[in-house]
C-alpha cells in the first residue's frame, strides 16, 4: 500500500458512518453491516458492561480501508463456540480467564467475513492490512490483560491467516442448504431418498391442511407491528428454552426502523388473524440466515415449515445460494441440510494454557472432521451419501 496507515482502536459504533462502514461488509457477511451492529448498540444490548466494543481500524488518508470488530467479554454467553471448560480450567489453576476478546457477531453463530477490507485492495494488500489488523488487536489485548482472543465462524481463508498470526485453528460444525439450481421445492426434494421425501412432504400437508394463514414478508410489508409481534414469539422462546433474552423489545424496533430492507419474515396466523408463531430471518443477495422462532402455541410441525421449507422456497424463487439456519439440530439435517465445516481461531497468551488448549484442540479437529463425514454419509441427500 502506498500511502501510511493510520490505525485506532474505538470503543463505539458512532466513531464510524454507515456509508464508509458498509462499503466493506461483502454480501455473505450481512450481520457485520453497519445497521445491525449500531442497532445492537444504540438499544443496550452490547456495551453495558459486557459485549463491550473493542473496534481496530485502519485508514489511508481518511479513507477507512480495513475494521476488525471485538469485544471485551466477561463470560463467554452468546457467543456458540464453547470455551466453559477452558475458563473452569483457568480458574482451578488460579488464572484469570475474563475478560477475554471476542470476535464475532453478539449473540449470533453465523458464518462471515470478521476482518472487513476494501474491495479495491489486492489479494497480497489484503492479506498484509489483515495481519497488521489482528496484530494491533493482540498487542491490545495483552496491554488490558486479557486471558485470550477469540475469533469464530470465521472463513476458511482467514482461519489460515490467523494460523500465520499465531492463531490456533479450531473446527466444529453446522448444517446449511445449498441450492443446487432447484426448479421448485418438489425438485429439490427428488434429491433426497424415498422416505425423507415422504416425511416432508406430510408435514407440509398437515400444515397446508390446518388453515393456519402462513405470510412470507420482506422489506415495506414489514411493519412496525410485527416487530412488537417477532419481539413476543422471541421472548416466548427464550423464556421456555434459555432463560433470560439477550435482545430487547428496541432492538427489534429499531431492526423495524433500519435493517428492514434485510428481514425475511416468516409469519403464522390462525383463523381468525391472531399470530402464532413465526421465523426471523436476515438475507442480502444470495444468501439467507436463519435467526429467531417462536410459537404461543404448539402447532405440530410448525417450526419446520416456518425456519427451513419457506426459506428453501424463498431461496429457489429467488435464485439464492444458500440457507444458514444457525447452531444446533439434526432435525435441519434431516430435512436436506449438509453437515458443513465452521472454523475458529484461539490464541492463548498464558505459555502452560496455551500449549494445553492448542494439544486439545488439534485432537478435537480429527473428531470434528471425522463428524463430519459421517454426517454425510448417513445424509438424507442421495448425492453425499453416494460420495461418502
Amino acid at each position: 500500500m502506498s500511502a501510511t496507515l493510520t490505525f485506532k482502536i474505538s470503543q463505539s459504533f458512532t466513531e464510524f458512518s454507515k456509508e464508509e462502514w458498509n462499503l466493506l461488509v461483502p454480501s455473505d457477511s450481512v450481520f457485520q453491516e453497519f445497521e445491525f451492529l449500531s442497532g445492537l448498540e444504540n438499544t443496550g444490548c452490547i456495551g453495558n458492561g459486557d459485549w463491550i466494543p473493542v473496534i481496530v481500524s485502519a485508514r489511508q488518508e481518511g479513507v477507512l480501508k480495513g475494521v476488525l470488530p471485538a469485544y471485551l467479554r466477561s463470560d463467554s454467553y452468546g457467543e456458540y463456540i464453547f470455551d466453559f471448560q477452558w475458563a473452569n480450567a483457568f480458574h482451578r489453576a488460579g488464572i484469570p480467564y475474563y475478560p477475554k476478546l471476542t470476535v464475532s457477531v453478539p449473540f449470533t453463530p453465523v458464518t462471515g467475513n470478521r476482518i472487513l477490507l476494501s474491495a479495491d485492495l489486492g489479494d497480497s494488500e489484503k492479506d498484509s492490512l489483515s495481519s497488521l489488523l489482528l496484530q494491533k488487536l493482540l498487542e491490545f489485548g495483552k496491554e488490558k490483560e486479557t486471558s485470550s482472543v477469540h475469533i469464530l465462524f470465521c472463513k476458511e481463508n482467514e482461519q489460515k491467516l490467523g494460523i500465520l498470526n499465531s492463531f490456533a485453528p479450531r473446527l466444529s460444525h453446522q448444517y446449511h442448504w445449498f441450492n443446487k439450481g432447484f426448479a421448485s421445492f418438489e425438485d429439490f426434494l427428488s434429491t433426497l431418498v424415498k422416505d425423507r421425501r415422504k416425511t416432508i412432504r406430510q408435514e407440509r400437508r398437515k400444515i397446508s391442511e390446518s388453515g393456519l394463514m402462513i405470510q412470507t414478508l420482506t422489506g415495506d410489508q414489514i411493519t412496525e407491528e410485527h416487530a412488537h409481534i417477532f419481539f413476543q414469539f422471541y421472548q416466548d422462546t427464550h423464556s421456555k428454552k434459555w432463560g433470560q433474552a439477550y435482545l430487547n423489545r428496541k432492538f427489534f424496533l429499531e431492526m423495524h426502523r433500519n435493517f428492514r430492507h434485510r428481514l425475511l419474515l416468516v409469519l403464522a396466523n390462525d383463523t381468525s388473524g391472531k399470530p402464532l408463531g413465526g421465523s426471523w430471518n436476515v438475507f442480502r443477495d444470495g444468501f439467507i440466515f436463519g435467526r429467531y422462532w417462536g410459537a404461543l402455541e404448539h402447532v405440530p410441525n410448525l417450526h419446520f415449515e416456518c425456519c427451513y421449507y419457506r426459506l428453501i422456497d424463498f431461496a429457489i424463487e429467488h435464485k439464492m445460494e444458500r440457507v444458514e439456519a444457525g447452531a444446533q439440530g439434526e432435525h435441519k439435517f434431516l430435512r436436506g441440510y449438509e453437515a458443513v465445516p465452521m472454523y475458529s481461531l484461539h490464541h492463548i497468551y498464558n505459555e502452560q494454557g496455551r500449549a494445553a488448549i492448542e494439544s486439545y484442540l488439534e485432537r478435537e479437529i480429527v473428531m470434528e472432521r471425522e463428524n463430519i463425514s459421517a454426517y454425510n454419509s448417513q445424509s438424507p441427500i442421495k448425492s453425499l451419501r453416494e460420495g461418502n
